[in-house]
């Protein structure tokens, strides 16, 4: 009995041979959105982006400046990066309460809100994902891996404006306007920092810009699709946060993605 069990376990391993050989050589990745071929596909271990993005047919109208590379792997990260964010959000608004700053503590509990809203995309930003420039550009070209997915927007038509504001805005994009005159239609509320601004373009790239007349920066013009974050005061928030809070919300919203209509 124990000769045969054995004999028959064997004999199915080595039949299991072969589907392992092919699980360690071929790997899924998705496309979606603006693609002619949307949905899940087989690619050689070590495929590259431009293997996904000639066989998923990438559409003419796709916004590639603001495309996403959704990695699995990284999603953890950036749910602790989350986390964190809301925590400090916490901290400072009873911080703010304790000091009898109403304004602070009331920005930082509806931003608090907004963010904890946020998903969590897996989104690895710093990767060019135009397919032409995939073709020319081997550096660019990296591996894709088991579980990926390349989203392919559609070009928007807006840019939005969030954290220490009265409200958080939907803005219509202007041509070559500085990211600041943006701020005149969407006020910063008496608990941002006076200085400087974060812009993060749809491509998930995050710039620090000053603005304050002391200290203002070149105009930074805005792509459709970015995102301007007002930081909150750095001196008020001291003690609740650390010295990167206001970095790394920026950093969380350039793994944001666009949605089929402009914004997830």
């Amino acid at each position: 009995m124990r000769r045969g069990a054995w004999m028959v376990g064997l004999a199915m391993a080595i039949h299991a041979l072969p589907l392992m050989a092919q699980a360690q050589t071929t790997i899924k990745v998705d496309a979606e959105g603006a693609v002619g071929r949307p949905g899940s596909a087989v690619y050689p271990s070590g495929a590259r982006l431009s293997a996904v993005t000639a066989a998923a047919g990438v559409d003419h109208a796709a916004y590639a400046l603001g495309a996403a590379w959704l990695q699995p792997g990284l999603a953890r990260e950036q749910l602790r990066l989350r986390a964190g964010l809301v925590y400090e959000l916490g901290a400072i608004r009873r911080q703010a309460m304790a000091a009898d700053n109403a304004l602070l503590a009331e920005g930082s509990a509806a931003f608090q809100t907004w963010l904890s809203g946020r998903p969590i995309t897996g989104r690895r930003t710093g990767a060019a994902l135009d397919p032409a420039r995939l073709e020319v550009t081997p550096a660019d070209d990296w591996p894709v891996h088991e579980g990926d997915t390349l989203f392919y927007p559609r070009r928007p038509a807006d840019i939005r404006v969030v954290g220490a504001v009265g409200k958080a805005c939907r803005l219509p994009h202007v041509p070559m306007q500085d990211a600041r005159r943006y701020l005149a239609s969407c006020p910063s509320s008496a608990a941002a920092d006076p200085d400087l601004i974060y812009v993060v373009q749809p491509d998930g790239a995050v710039f620090e810009q000053n603005i304050a007349l002391w200290n203002r920066s070149e105009p930074r013009p805005l792509a459709p699709g970015a995102w301007i974050y007002v930081p909150f005061n750095r001196h008020a928030i001291a003690g609740a946060a650390d010295d990167g809070f206001n970095q790394d919300v920026a950093n969380f919203l350039a793994t944001q993605t666009l949605g089929e209509e402009g914004w997830q």
